[in-house]
């Protein structure tokens, strides 16, 4: 199939996207680390869901001396979900990259998924579980299920491996057009990953790594959320064993 492409120029506006939650001054090492691996990001949002949240200090530190820095309040109600949504009501046009407040993300790939959305993808995965990707802790249960997963969505056909990381890019302009039904937290990936292969999106999956949280307390909540996450799972195995989407974008 004819594959599209984007103008180059325009992965230079890059919005990257942070839920935090009481992260304290891991949003510095985060802005470090960013600059560190010199990636070409226009903007880095900040959603926070209350004024007391520890992050919001140092959001405003690094609001000084990089105008490229937005702390924003989830205007939602309180939670990861809401964070995201807001996140997304938000965005423009251009790449869209969410990554996590506690450096769990391989940065370094990200001018790899700025490639990948400039060849015409709509939504690129950094994925754990194809071959070159690894995971470091996590929890055995937590790490088994997410592995499970993607690879047995693989199996049947689905585009990428690791439809459950938060760690994703989408375009933006189809991101705006996405009703997201999702009710809990970070199922959302899983969601936007389904609706586009369903849609006949281009899906990209790259090899990349996951470090679990260092410092803090994690707010993934496994049990309440799992069963949020098969829905999502249960839509995606009966779209690849049904009616396979038609006109996708290769």
């Amino acid at each position: 199939m004819l594959e599209t492409s984007r103008q180059p120029d325009a992965a230079r506006k890059c919005q990257i996207v942070v839920p935090v939650y009481n992260e304290g001054d891991a949003v510095l090492s985060t802005h470090e680390a960013l600059c560190a691996e010199q990636i070409p990001f226009d903007s880095l949002k900040f959603v926070y869901d209350f004024d007391e949240d520890t992050s919001v200090p140092f959001i405003r530190q690094l609001q000084a001396r990089d105008p490229r820095v937005a702390g924003e309040k989830n205007g939602y109600g309180r939670g990861a979900l809401n964070a995201l949504k807001w996140g997304f009501a938000h965005c423009g046009p251009g790449p869209v990259i969410v990554i996590m407040g506690d450096r769990s993300d391989k940065l370094s790939i990200i001018p790899a998924m700025l490639r990948e959305w400039e060849s015409g993808a709509t939504v690129v995965c950094p994925s754990r579980y194809m071959p070159g990707g690894r995971q470091h802790g996590g929890g055995l249960l937590k790490s088994t299920l997410s592995r499970w997963a993607g690879t047995s969505l693989k199996l049947f056909g689905f585009p990428t491996s690791d439809p459950t990381n938060s760690f994703k890019l989408y375009d933006g302009e189809w991101l705006r057009r996405q009703t997201i039904e999702s009710e809990g937290g970070f199922e959302v990936s899983l969601e936007l990953s389904y609706k586009a292969f369903v849609q006949g999106e281009r899906i990209v999956d790259i090899p990349s790594e996951w470090w679990d949280r260092r410092t803090g307390k994690s707010q993934f909540r496994l049990l309440k959320w799992l069963p949020l996450y098969l829905r999502w799972y249960f839509r995606a195995i009966g779209a690849l064993l049904g009616k396979r989407p038609t006109g996708r974008k290769s």
